[in-house]
């Protein structure tokens, strides 16, 4: 995923998110970032770290706040001693002032080799009042992949950063970032003080913006002289969605068939479709992005999942559950229509996590490119549609899971004015054809089914 969010004319992507945290953290207001797996909370936190930011959000106040990047990847071992020790050596490194602070130095030397238990939280105290005592500055942690050491580590050491919290108010302020909220990694002990620092500022990580993903995108055609044009940008967008992770390996794969493409002479849009068909084969077959959704899915407790199964097979959905799941920004609200934040989640839903109604684990699969308007079955396009079993391909594809009955069918496919004058004879007609077309064994459909009395059903195999 990209590591940096600068771009090089001195700005950053994601701004809003920057901007809005500064001004949590100008007002001594703790800040909890959460957002699932590889959506860039780290990059954010890298980001937050660099004073230059800090000056263009707020000018010269700017110069009043210290901001210390804490990678909790980087403990030496997941203990209180570990997480002490690293806290205390990021002081060190972040800053040349407190690098030559002697009282800094001497608490952390005790640290690494303490003569006895007590020692490890006393030295790191003074290692911390130290560091306050020693700059007029207002330290800002920003403490990085903190999930594992705020469910395994002792509570008291977040009671202490609690408790240092209370005794420097107006002097210290921190950020974390972490999959889920604090109260849900760690429910119901004595962590709950420390958790009540962030109740009222939690920020919940979206995946990059339209705005962003252009920026990307660009940056990265011209790192690795990939002629992007406007098509190919859309096709990113549609299939990854502004998650970073899936952004990178998609421009990677699409920037390869580019090079390889140009190379042999080939060009012109229909060659563009011709590529992204080719791209949408790999994507789909991608065993990193299978991984990064897995760990998407992973992230989300039994409520959200069946809310995701239902929203796929088109049962009815927990309110509840796709509430938050739309606050976790995993789905999407689009004027009314929520689905999931990509195409690819979408696809990694259907294929790995779903069974839909009437389809067989070992069956083809269909789908349907709306770039180029092909029906695929297996990544093979069939024969072409007519104008209207192309509707009615789209009509059921955009329902899929979901019984379409023949209303809706005359009214997609043909139009409200034609309501008294298509029978039901004529819509089996239109669904004999397509089925002749897309359909393995049309005799024994498994994409589209007749639901007796109601309608009929789409299912992707």
């Amino acid at each position: 995923m990209p590591s940096t969010l600068r771009l090089p004319d001195g700005g950053y992507m994601r701004h809003t998110d920057a901007r809005q945290i500064i001004e949590y953290l100008s007002e001594l207001k703790c800040v909890e970032v959460t957002g699932f797996s590889n959506i860039g909370k780290s990059s954010l936190l890298r980001l937050l770290a660099q004073s230059d930011v800090w000056l263009q959000e707020l000018g010269e106040a700017a110069r009043m706040y210290l901001p210390i990047y804490v990678d909790c990847n980087r403990m030496l071992e997941m203990t209180d001693h570990g997480f002490y020790e690293l806290v205390l050596r990021c002081l060190q490194e972040n800053d040349d002032e407190l690098r030559e602070n002697a009282e800094l130095s001497a608490a952390y030397e005790t640290l690494i080799t303490p003569a006895s238990e007590f020692q490890i939280p006393l030295s790191f105290n003074k290692g911390f009042n130290a560091a306050l005592n020693h700059t007029e500055r207002i330290l800002v942690f920003l403490f990085d992949e903190f999930d594992e050491p705020f469910a395994k580590i002792d509570s008291r050491v977040f009671l202490n950063l609690r408790a240092n919290k209370d005794r420097f108010e107006s002097r210290l302020v921190y950020v974390t970032a972490t999959v889920l909220p604090l109260v849900e990694l760690r429910p119901g002990d004595h962590c709950g003080e420390f958790c009540e620092l962030f109740t009222h500022q939690p920020w919940r990580l979206a995946p990059l913006t339209r705005t962003d993903v252009e920026q990307y995108i660009f940056m990265f055609g011209k790192t690795h002289e990939a002629p992007f044009l406007g098509v190919d940008v859309d096709f990113i967008y549609q299939w990854a969605g502004g998650h970073p992770g899936l952004l990178e390996v998609t421009c990677n794969m699409l920037a390869t068939m580019l090079r390889n493409t140009v190379a042999n002479g080939a060009s012109g849009i229909e060659s563009r479709w011709a590529i992204h068909r080719a791209v949408i084969h790999e994507l789909r077959n991608s065993p990193n992005l299978i991984s990064e959704c897995d760990k998407i899915w992973g992230s989300c407790n039994e409520a959200e999942q069946e809310a995701l199964r239902n929203l796929v097979t088109g049962a009815d959905t927990d309110p509840k559950a796709v509430n938050r799941l739309c606050l976790r920004h995993v789905l999407i609200d689009t004027g009314g229509k929520v689905q999931a934040f990509s195409r690819l989640f979408m696809e990694y839903l259907q294929h790995h996590q779903v069974t839909l109604p009437g389809t067989q684990s070992a069956g083809a699969r269909l789908a349907v490119d709306l770039d180029s308007g092909e029906v695929l079955v297996d990544d093979l396009p069939v024969e072409t549609l007519t104008r209207l079993e192309y509707k009615l391909m789209l009509l059921l594809y955009e329902n899929v899971g979901k019984i379409v009955d023949k209303y809706q069918i005359v009214t997609g496919v043909w139009g409200d004015d034609y309501i008294d004058e298509v029978d039901d004879a004529r819509i089996e007609k239109l669904v004999s054809r397509l089925r002749q077309k897309i359909e393995p064994d049309p005799a024994n459909p498994q994409f589209l089914s007749t639901i007796r009395g109601r309608g009929y059903r789409l299912s992707l195999g």
